[in-house]
C-alpha cells in the first residue's frame, strides 16, 4: 500500500502541510520514489505516522518525538506505562485517555503489528471511542474474545461495495447475506449488547475518518440497514396481508436508513435519564410515530399491526434492548396521552 501525502493527509486526519513540516524538520519523509516526479508514503512511513500521532497524544515536542523514534533503545510500550503513571494523579479525563494507552500498550507488547489500515483504524478509535462509550463499556469490549478477523471484515466491506457499484437491490439475497454476517460480527464484537450495537453504528456514522480509514462509508451503513430490513420482511407475514407487505417492503428501500439515527438519539435520551414528558423526547416520539406511519404507507390499521410485531418479536428490535424499549414505549404513551388531551381541549 503506497499513498501520496494528500491521501495520507486526509486518512489521518492532518494537513498537507503538516506532513510537509515533518518531511522538513525529518521526522517523516516520503520514502518511495514514483516516475521521478513525486514521492509516496509506504507501509513504514504509515506505521511511523502512527507512532508520532500516539506520541503527540503524550504531549511531547515534535523534537522530542523525533528523538524517540531515531533511538532504537526506546521502547514504546516503555513510553506508554511511564505516561500511564503520570495519568494516574491526574483528573477524569486524563484517566480516560490512561485506557486507551493501556490497550495501545498490550498490543504492542504482543508485536501484534496489524496492516496500515488497522493501525489507522486504531488512532481513529482511541481518539474518539470516549465520545461515545462509557469507560466501563470500553473495559468491557477490551474483554471481549477476539472472534473476528479484520481481514473477514474488509473482505465483507468490498463485498458490499462491488454490489453497491453494479446496483444490485438490497433485496438480492448476497446483499442481505452479505449485511446479516456484518451484523453478526458487530453484535460479537459488542458481546450481544444492544446498547453498544448502537453506539458502534452512531461512531460510524458520525466519524468522517473512520470511515475513511474502514472504507464503510455512509451510503454503505444505509445500504447494510435496507438489506437488513429486507431480510427481516417475513417476521411481518404472520401480521400482515400480501398488500400491506408490498408497502413493507418499500419502506425498506426508500425510508428505513432513517431509524438508526432515531434509535441513536432515543438511546442517548434514555441513558441521561430524561423524563419522556420532556419536549426533546417528545420530539422524537413525534418522528417516531410519523416515520412508523410512513412505513404503513399512511394505514393506521398496518401501523398498529407493525407495532404488535415489534412489540412481540425481538429480532425486529436490532440496536434496541430492554431498556431502550420501555422508554420508547413509554415515550409514544406519553405523546398519545398529549394528542388526546390537545383534541378534546379543541
Amino acid at each position: 500500500m503506497k499513498l501520496k501525502i494528500g491521501e495520507l493527509a486526509k486518512r489521518a486526519g492532518l494537513t498537507v502541510r503538516a506532513l510537509h513540516h515533518y518531511d522538513k524538520i525529518g521526522l517523516l519523509s516520503p520514502t518511495v520514489r514514483a516516475d521521478n516526479t513525486y514521492r509516496l508514503y509506504d507501509q513504514d512511513d504509515v506505521l511511523r505516522l502512527y507512532r508520532i500521532q500516539a506520541l503527540r497524544r503524550l504531549q511531547l515536542s515534535l523534537d522530542e518525538i523525533r528523538t524517540i523514534l531515531d533511538d532504537q533503545n526506546v521502547s514504546m510500550s516503555d513510553l506508554i506505562r511511564q505516561q500511564i503513571s503520570l495519568m494516574e494523579k491526574q483528573a477524569h479525563n486524563a484517566l480516560t485517555l490512561r485506557d486507551h494507552l493501556l490497550h495501545l500498550s498490550g498490543r504492542l507488547a504482543g508485536q501484534q503489528l496489524p496492516v496500515v489500515d488497522d493501525w489507522l483504524t486504531a488512532l481513529e478509535m482511541t481518539v474518539n471511542s470516549e465520545k461515545y462509550f462509557t469507560s466501563a463499556e470500553l473495559q468491557a469490549l477490551r474483554r471481549q474474545p477476539k472472534k473476528v478477523d479484520a481481514t473477514d471484515k474488509s473482505a465483507l466491506i468490498l463485498a458490499l461495495h462491488d454490489l453497491m457499484e453494479k446496483q444490485v437491490s438490497p433485496q438480492d439475497a448476497m446483499a442481505q447475506s452479505l449485511s446479516q454476517r456484518w451484523l453478526q460480527c458487530m453484535q460479537d464484537e459488542s458481546g450481544g449488547d444492544a446498547a453498544i450495537l448502537i453506539k458502534f453504528y452512531q461512531m460510524q456514522s458520525e466519524e468522517t475518518a473512520l470511515q475513511l480509514f474502514s472504507g464503510l462509508d455512509q451510503a454503505t451503513l444505509d445500504y447494510m440497514v435496507r438489506a437488513l430490513a429486507c431480510a427481516s420482511l417475513p417476521v411481518y407475514a404472520a401480521y400482515c396481508k400480501p398488500d400491506e407487505m408490498e408497502i413493507l417492503r418499500q419502506h425498506c428501500l426508500t425510508d428505513s436508513a432513517a431509524w438508526p439515527p432515531l434509535i441513536a438519539a432515543l438511546h442517548l435520551e434514555c441513558v441521561a435519564g430524561t423524563r419522556v414528558n420532556n419536549p426533546k423526547v417528545q420530539k422524537l416520539a413525534t418522528a417516531w410515530q410519523s416515520l412508523s406511519l410512513k412505513k404503513a404507507g399512511a394505514r393506521v390499521s398496518l401501523q398498529k399491526k407493525i407495532q404488535q410485531a415489534f412489540a412481540e418479536q425481538a429480532e425486529l428490535r436490532m440496536g434496541i434492548d430492554n431498556r431502550l424499549f420501555a422508554y420508547i414505549q413509554s415515550a409514544l404513551r406519553n405523546l398519545s396521552a398529549s394528542q388526546t388531551s390537545l383534541a378534546v381541549t379543541r
